[in-house]
């Protein structure tokens, strides 16, 4: 079973463990040093993309939601407080805020070896056919 709808080059989830149903979930993602972005992010000292670490929590938060075609629809006030670095492991942790419609709010905390690395909110949208 997968977790997400992504393709192996761009799972950014390798598990889930739901602590409320709906509402809270923890999971994880190794950052393997062999990935693509890390030869090219820094090159010689290379760091896990920002970018990529919100993609980690939306991918953990449309697991979490488990609608139909989620995707990312906006990011507010994300902050990376670390640096993390390839054969770390990221703790993503994502909770359920506000729900309206087709629209969900997730609050996200990213750490790695428990220490906060990056936090945020994101919202998440999903199509209904």
């Amino acid at each position: 079973m997968t977790l997400t709808p992504h393709g192996p080059g761009f799972s950014f989830l390798d598990s889930l463990e739901i602590i409320e149903p709906g509402k809270r979930a923890r999971g994880s993602k190794w950052l393997d040093p062999k990935s693509a972005f890390f030869a090219d992010h820094f090159p010689g000292n290379p760091l896990m993309p920002g970018v990529l670490l919100i993609e980690c929590g939306a991918q953990a938060a449309g697991a979490l939601w488990q609608q139909p075609q989620a995707f990312l629809a906006s990011v507010q006030t994300f902050r990376v407080l670390k640096s993390v670095l390839p054969a770390q492991t990221v703790e993503i942790e994502v909770a359920l805020e506000k729900e309206f419609g087709t629209l969900a709010q997730f609050g996200v905390i990213l750490r790695v070896d428990g220490v906060p690395v990056a936090r945020g909110g994101i919202t998440m949208s999903c199509s209904h056919d």
